[in-house]
């Protein structure tokens, strides 16, 4: 008898026994178990089961579907569990659950230590320091970046006669009426001048569709007004960066704060292991015969 004709008859076998094993419960069990909606060997899944089943989101007429394979997955996974419940799948089954075991708890003890003597304070010399070295190996710029005041009003709102003169003023008074100015649009509105942002997603949120090549427009202007379809667009840019220069200091700050932070976590994770074999070798509770 080949292979695929022994297994095929062992795979029968089995779903042959949990058939029977599921309809001998039923015989045996009382009213609730006769209200089952699933069940593997001696695995019950009831109505009270799928409570749980988050519905919020789906449609009503996919519900049933999204019920159903939830319970097919669930069968599934009790017919992998009752297949590798198996003598001999148990011994390497906890030799990995052990190890997973201690992984974790040393994993997580490090990280205490850690925790404990971490520093999370990074200087702005740091920082500096960190740009100035690394900046033409790590901070060249994949994308077009720009700094400025953007919007799309609608071209039925009441503001639109003053927007513009707002947006050319550089008094702070001025700066504030535009923010109330630009309130109801804050969907279509970029009012933050001293942050970097990326030029695509700044024409993507206002819906604004140059005609001309995106970065040929931040070279030639530095003011746009123009009509849409249905909106006014204002486009004020104050600074830019295109793509394959360095990056601005002020734009990657947060970046490399995380890269100094993690770099010192690993360092210190390191100093505290290195500490931790030191003492237990000379405690001689640490053995190590390799040079």
């Amino acid at each position: 008898m080949s292979k695929l004709c022994i297994c095929s008859f062992l795979l029968f076998f089995f779903f042959y026994w949990v058939v029977r094993s599921c309809r001998v419960e039923k015989s045996r069990g009382g009213a609730q178990r006769n209200a089952f909606v699933a069940c593997v060997g001696k695995q019950y899944l009831y109505p009270s089961d799928l409570a749980s089943i988050d519905l919020t989101h789906i449609d009503a007429a996919d519900a049933d579907f999204f019920v159903k394979k939830y319970v097919e997955e669930w069968a599934c996974k009790q017919l992998l569990i009752a297949q590798a419940d198996d003598q001999f799948m148990q011994p390497s089954i906890e030799v990995k659950l052990n190890d997973y075991k201690n992984d974790l708890l040393a994993y997580h003890f490090l990280e205490t230590l850690v925790q404990r003597d971490f520093d999370t304070h990074v200087s702005s010399e740091a920082i500096a320091d960190y740009y100035q070295k690394y900046k033409q190996r790590d901070f060249i710029l994949h994308h077009d970046i720009v700094k400025g005041i953007f919007l799309a009003i609608p071209k039925k709102a009441a503001a639109i006669n003053s927007v513009k003169s707002l947006m050319l003023s550089n008094k702070a008074v001025d700066r504030i009426k535009l923010q109330a100015c630009c309130k109801p649009y804050l969907d279509t509105a970029i009012l933050d001048t001293d942050q970097w942002f990326v030029w695509e997603a700044v024409l993507a949120k206002i819906g604004y569709r140059p005609l001309r090549n995106a970065t040929r427009l931040l070279k030639t202007n530095k003011f746009i007004h123009e009509a849409g379809s249905k909106h006014i667009y204002f486009l004020k840019i104050n600074q830019y960066k295109i793509t394959q220069e360095i990056a601005p200091l002020e734009a990657v700050e947060d970046q490399i704060r995380a890269i100094i932070l993690h770099k010192r976590r690993v360092d210190l994770m390191n100093k505290i292991k290195c500490k931790l074999l030191e003492d237990a070798k000379k405690n001689h509770t640490c053995v190590i015969q390799i040079n």
